[in-house]
């Protein structure tokens, strides 16, 4: 049996009880009420019987009494002897003796007494002049009360086994009264006895009898009725919760067990039901949030509070989710996906939202990871596609660089190989006068293949052998390479201008040097028949940072060969000295240090700035030693 069942037959019991009480009470009251008819009617019976005995009484004292004839039932009074005239006898012949109030009360009083079903009078006085007059017990208490100023006394008494309504009322000493008993020492006003009336209560009791048992039937039908309607409106109660029991049975079951947070919120933003599941996501319980609706705002992300909060305030008309994050108890953070819709009763009227929150951080975190694989695969396929670039451009180079290491170092092995046989030639013949021009020519093609060879293995060596990066003034370095060129820029009459506050970079200083030292020889190199010729060494600030120039106003560069000119052993000039190296070399040591290096030229007669770029932050190798 449920909870809700037992409670409904525990409150039909508590109803059964107190209806049995009210209508016993009811009861009670209308036989308590009988009860009190019965005295006051009884009551009202006897003051009525005391006034007419008293009006009668009145009036027989203001005659002076009657004459009556004398018989066996009214024979002169012998109380009466002193009075003049008591006997009188008529003219006809009849005899009268003189009655009395006092006399013909007690005569109506006799006569009373002879039917049960009548009102019981007695005349009595605490000085009685007849015996017979003389007060019982009660008749007695009266009397003395009378006296300390009580008027009127009654009470149910039982007499010769019946009861009766007793009252009592004083006798007041009136003038008339003087007549019989001044003797007894009364005067006028004074308190000389009473009246009591005894009424019956049987009649009255049969008639209240019919009421009570009447009364008792109609309220013994009203507790039969009033029980069975409690006892039909439990067992109707019963039937509908044990039907809403087994409902709610089947929501709990569907709602409660299940892993999402669900909640009905109502029209007044309170919770009319939120699932245990709530526990385990937020770490609040649903009775935490009945007693406080606001607590779903206050664990809302605050970053995700705005959204959340325009989602709500739109409706509750959402089928699309929207995805926030809630802050737990213990600080820690939760994905939950929300979705809502508004409901409605059975007449059509808004009833609330209903909502359904469900854990989502397992499947964010998981995004969030793949997200990240997906950038770091992205990034490798990038890094893949460049290093396959770079793979393909130093092949390009490295298959330019084979023709034209096969080209150029073939050219002095020609030279040498030709003069030799001329010198070959001229030992046979005696010619001994070529023999020393010859051997100059073979000198010098050997000195050139060894300088095509140095700079080859110098070329190599870049990106294997350098040096561990430092911080390196940009002003210093530039000092020292103009320092080190002083006898160059000197003999080839050359202004050089040096911009002072270039930053400091983070490199390879020999190497950095190297660079600086192909560009200015480079520039001096090609100064054509320029008059004044001018040198510019500064930094410029570019979109990816700092900018490096060398800008000459030498021969220029036409555009065409503007990328050339940083190939191996490729020369604008080909009398002029050098083996063509030295412009790749430095976009080597550049790429090296992360950064570009490109010319820029109006073209033939417009001069040329050489621009290159270095990573300005402390490599991450750096950093760790």
């Amino acid at each position: 049996m449920s909870a809700q069942t037992n409670s409904i037959r525990r409150y039909a019991a508590i109803f059964a009880v107190f209806w049995t009480v009210a209508v016993v009470g009811s009861f009670a009251w209308l036989y308590h009420q009988e009860k009190n008819n019965i005295l006051e009617i009884t009551r009202a019976e006897a003051r009525a019987t005391y006034e007419k005995d008293t009006l009668y009484r009145r009036w027989a004292t203001r005659q002076g009494g009657v004459y009556v004839l004398v018989n066996e039932s009214s024979p002169p009074s012998p109380y009466l002897s002193h009075a003049q005239d008591r006997d009188i006898t008529t003219p006809s012949g009849k005899h009268l003796t003189l009655v009395n109030p006092a006399y013909m009360t007690r005569q109506v009083f006799e006569l009373a007494d002879r039917q049960n079903n009548l009102v019981r009078g007695h005349i009595t006085s605490l000085k009685p002049i007849r015996p017979e007059n003389a007060p019982d017990a009660w008749e007695s208490e009266a009397l003395r009360s009378f006296e300390r100023g009580v008027k009127e006394v009654s009470e149910v008494q039982v007499i010769n086994g019946l009861e009766y309504m007793r009252l009592m009322r004083p006798f007041v000493t009136e003038p008339g009264c003087l007549k019989c008993h001044a003797s007894q020492g009364y005067k006028v006003g004074d308190i000389r006895g009473g009246v009591s009336a005894s009424v019956p209560l049987a009649m009255h009791a049969r008639l209240a009898r019919k009421t009570i048992t009447g009364g008792m039937a109609t309220h013994g039908m009203l507790w039969l009725l009033g029980m069975g309607m409690i006892g039909i409106g439990a067992r109707s109660l019963s039937v509908r919760a044990a039907v809403l029991e087994s409902s709610e049975e089947r929501y709990r079951t569907v709602a409660d067990y299940t892993a999402d947070w669900e909640y009905w919120q109502g029209p007044d933003l309170t919770f009319r039901y939120v699932s245990p599941s709530c526990k385990e996501i937020c770490d609040y319980s649903h009775e935490e949030f009945y007693a406080d609706p606001a607590l779903l705002d206050r664990i809302v992300h605050p970053d995700d509070l705005q959204a959340y909060r325009v989602h709500v305030a739109t409706g509750g008309g959402h089928t699309e989710p929207i995805d926030f994050r809630i802050v737990r108890r213990d600080g820690e953070v939760r994905w939950v996906s929300h979705i809502c819709r508004t409901v409605y009763t059975g007449l059509g009227k808004e009833n609330g939202v209903r909502a359904s929150n469900r854990d989502i951080t397992d499947r964010k975190q998981a995004e969030a990871a793949l997200k990240e694989q997906a950038g770091l695969l992205e990034k490798e396929v990038c890094e893949r596609k460049d290093r396959e670039a770079e793979l393909e451009a130093k092949n390009a180079e490295l298959e330019r660089f084979t023709y034209t290491v096969s080209h150029d170092l073939k050219s002095p092995l020609i030279t040498i190989k030709g003069f030799a046989g001329a010198v070959l030639q001229d030992v046979q013949t005696g010619n001994h006068e070529r023999i020393c021009p010859d051997m100059g020519r073979i000198m010098n093609a050997a000195d050139k293949m060894s300088a095509l060879l140095n700079d080859l293995l110098e070329l190599s060596r870049i990106g294997r052998l350098m040096n561990q990066p430092t911080l390196i003034d940009m002003n210093a370095l530039v000092r020292e390479v103009l320092g080190q060129l002083a006898g160059s820029i000197s003999q080839a009459k050359a202004e050089v201008i040096s911009h002072q506050g270039m930053p400091q970079v983070w490199g390879d200083y020999p190497r950095l040097a190297e660079v600086l030292q192909n560009l200015v020889e480079n520039a001096l190199k090609y100064m054509g028949d320029q008059s004044h010729p001018r040198i510019e060494i500064g930094v410029n600030e570019g979109e990816a940072g700092a900018v490096f120039f060398v800008r000459d106003n030498g021969l220029g560069i036409a555009s065409p060969y503007q990328e050339a000119v940083f190939g191996l052993f490729n020369q604008l000039d080909a009398r002029s000295e050098g083996t063509g190296i030295g412009l790749a070399l430095a976009r080597r040591i550049i790429e090296y240090h992360g950064g570009k290096i490109w010319v820029e030229s109006d073209g033939p007669g417009s001069g040329s700035t050489f621009c290159f770029t270095i990573n300005l932050k402390q490599p991450k190798e750096t950093t760790a030693s």
